[in-house]
């Protein structure tokens, strides 16, 4: 099969320069600003750079001073032949102090992409394309403290200031994550602190492609590349996190995600920061090539893709021979030939290829690159039933769960939790009387043009896509509140009375209180790991819903109600502001603290999320609350974001936020405004702390 393949890379080769040539590229990239290397630093570091020729042979290797910039990246571990962990540790290494041409860079990137002397948009622009006048600085040596007591010493780094480094480690459990961080000096900066996943060597895994098959690139255009990479806000393909958070159910939390792409190594921060908001975390794998060129970006994207991937795929492939590897790209870069080329080599290690055909960028060759005939030849030899080329991404589920066989869907693990299974057991009119989400839609009552409590339940519906009726958006929504409250309903002999709402029908069931709702709906809307992986998870998703409700909702609302809820807020103002002034000093950072340390902790796992590195209904809540509470004090809420002692926190908020229904939802008409519910807001409240 090696004459096919190579006969396969170079038909690849030739889509790739017929690109770069029907595009463009070639005089946009010899139109950028070239950055010069300040003279001085040349003298300073000749010896140096000589002596990077020799990589890791160096023998006069240097220490990280207080001006440099350190970037640890974050790494999988897994077991070597000897059955011992081990993991390739990446570090970089460069001078903080940026090129000189800065200003000239900034203001070339920006008259490339259409914006006018002084746009607001050049702030973005600076930040992003620091990372590119940055002096790379070869031969350095980086100790870092890998867990609690592992001392590490990687390096030194070779021409370009990347260090590779393949180092054994602790024992450990699959699934764990270990933090790392650098030994650096005060005033050393970068990305200091790292992740180490360890992966069992059998079961699954994911190899995705970044540009344009999970975040719009446009890779097909130079102009698109540039605004894509330094002007727009990130933004995800549309259904692909979706996709990527079912198949992470599917895999179980164990398995590692591994992010091939062909973007430079400048871009680690910028590509981190995406797929850590949208996307199962993993481990970045990116280009070490063109560091300190502008240019350099649109070649590394566009020219030698598939060469560079293979390569990168045999590695992996050397760490992990006994995975099942699902390997996901997109049409306008050569993953079709990579993955056919890998596969052809090890068809025991790859089980299914998905390849999403870029149909919303009119570029030149974009109908060649679709074509049928283009696919064919890259998969020849790979059976039909393992590669699939889609359109949509939810069409990708059904190809997933018939080509391997996973654990049960997330859709049907909501009848195996540990609450679902209590339920069931229980014999004759109450466990008949429980219907699953997909007999009936829910009901939803609560008071009309308040966000409240409601809001709560809202969200998870929401993000679960679930099928409901919300009373307070339709005509008689208080009548129906007044009702329950009045005892009026339920009339039946099996719910109790309800005392206030919200309310939630489902079936014949009526219950109310906002936490036991979510007990209810955690189970069926798939916001709580399954019992097969985690039998008491309910349990403790419970616990850091009610925390939350507590410190981050129910005070809140005693701060404009401290003596009593039927008093009007301007009986009791003196006492009021007397007690949100406590809670914005003193109760509001105890909890924020709190939830830190919770996304800091082991059980959180490798997502952005409260526990066990996926989204539930804990996370739902917490970002309620701190939306509410952005509304009730925003100096107080900003001053604690910006002092950064809660990141964490704050990049949860980000991520719930972006998910793609409940940012359908939240920019739509059924968000209600926040007005005279649980988040209130007084200028006499609005205080920094």
């Amino acid at each position: 099969m090696s004459l096919p393949s190579t006969y396969r890379r170079s038909e690849s080769s030739m889509l790739e320069h017929q690109t770069w040539r029907d595009q463009g590229f070639e005089p946009a990239e010899t139109s950028l600003a070239n950055m010069m290397k300040s003279q001085g630093l040349v003298q300073k570091f000749k010896v140096t750079h000589l002596l990077s020729y020799l990589g890791r042979l160096n023998p006069i290797p240097i220490g990280v001073s207080k001006n440099d910039a350190v970037w640890l990246f974050d790494n999988v571990a897994f077991r070597g032949p000897n059955g011992t962990w081990q993991a390739e540790f990446v570090t970089a290494v460069f001078d903080a102090r940026v090129s000189t041409k800065f200003v000239e860079i900034v203001g070339d990137i920006a008259e490339k992409v259409g914006l006018s002397k002084g746009d607001k948009q050049e702030k973005t622009i600076e930040q992003r394309i620091t990372p590119f006048l940055m002096e790379v600085l070869p031969g350095r040596r980086v100790d870092i403290k890998f867990g609690e007591s592992t001392a590490l010493r990687l390096g030194p780094g070779g021409r370009n200031g990347v260090s590779s480094d393949l180092k054994k480690l602790p024992d450990s459990a699959a699934g764990t994550v270990v933090k790392s961080a650098a030994e650096v000096p005060s005033g050393a900066g970068g990305l200091l602190e790292m992740n180490t996943f360890y992966t069992e060597p059998k079961g699954w895994a994911v190899i995705s492609d970044v540009d344009d098959t999970i975040k719009i690139t446009q890779t097909s255009d130079p102009v698109g590349i540039l605004r894509s990479t330094f002007v727009a806000e990130p933004t995800p393909i549309a259904g692909m996190p979706e996709l990527y958070w079912q198949i992470k159910d599917m895999v179980t939390p164990s398995a590692p995600w591994f992010y091939l792409s062909a973007s430079p190594y400048n871009l680690y921060p910028f590509l981190r920061n995406f797929t850590h908001r949208y996307y199962p975390r993993g481990q970045l794998i990116l280009r070490d090539a063109s560091w300190m060129t502008i240019p350099g970006l649109l070649s590394n994207l566009t020219l030698g893709t598939q060469k560079y991937k293979v390569d990168r795929m045999k590695k992996l492939y050397e760490w992990l021979p006994k995975k099942k590897m699902i390997c996901i790209g997109d049409s306008t870069q050569s993953d079709p030939e990579a993955y056919g080329e890998m596969y052809r080599k090890h068809p025991e290690w790859i089980k299914l290829i998905l390849i999403r055909k870029v149909t919303d960028i009119a570029a030149v060759g974009t109908e060649t690159k679709n074509a049928p005939k283009r696919f064919e030849e890259a998969f020849k030899g790979v059976p039909r039933e393992a590669w699939h080329v889609f359109e949509d991404p939810a069409e990708c589920r059904e190809r997933i769960q018939r080509r391997v066989p996973f654990t049960t869907p997330p859709s049907a693990t909501a009848l195996s939790t540990a609450a679902e299974r209590f339920m069931m057991s229980s014999e004759g009119a109450a466990a008949k009387r429980q219907k699953s989400n997909k007999d009936v839609p829910y009901s939803l009552t609560y008071w009309p043009e308040i966000p409240g409590r409601g809001e709560f339940i809202r969200l998870a519906l929401e993000e679960a896509g679930a099928e409901y009726v919300d009373t307070a958006k339709t005509e008689g929504g208080i009548d129906e509140v007044m009702a329950h409250i009045k005892g009026e309903k339920p009339d039946d002999d099996t719910n109790p009375p309800i005392f206030a709402p919200p309310i939630l029908k489902h079936g014949d069931l009526v219950i109310s209180q906002t936490p036991n709702i979510l007990l209810y709906l955690g189970p069926r809307l798939g916001l709580v790991p399954g019992v097969e992986e985690d039998p008491d998870a309910l349990y403790k998703v419970n616990e850091l819903a009610l925390t939350a409700l507590d410190g981050l909702s129910n005070e809140p609302h005693d701060c404009h109600h401290p003596i009593a809820s039927e008093l009007y807020y301007e009986d009791q103002k003196e006492e009021a502001k007397r007690k949100a002034e406590h809670y914005v000093k003193t109760r509001l950072p105890k909890f924020l603290g709190y939830f830190e340390r919770v996304l800091n902790s082991k059980a959180s796992g490798e997502g952005p999320y409260l526990y066990a590195g996926k989204l539930s209904y804990a996370d739902l809540v917490l970002f309620q609350c701190l939306d509410g509470l952005k509304f009730m004090f925003p100096k107080a809420m900003a001053k604690l974001e910006k002092e950064g002692k809660h990141s964490k926190l704050f990049e949860l908020y980000d991520a719930v936020k972006q998910r793609p229904k409940l940012k359908e939802y939240l920019e739509g008409p059924r968000r209600q405004k926040y007005s005279s519910g649980l988040y209130r807001y007084y200028e006499e409240f609005d205080i920094e702390g």
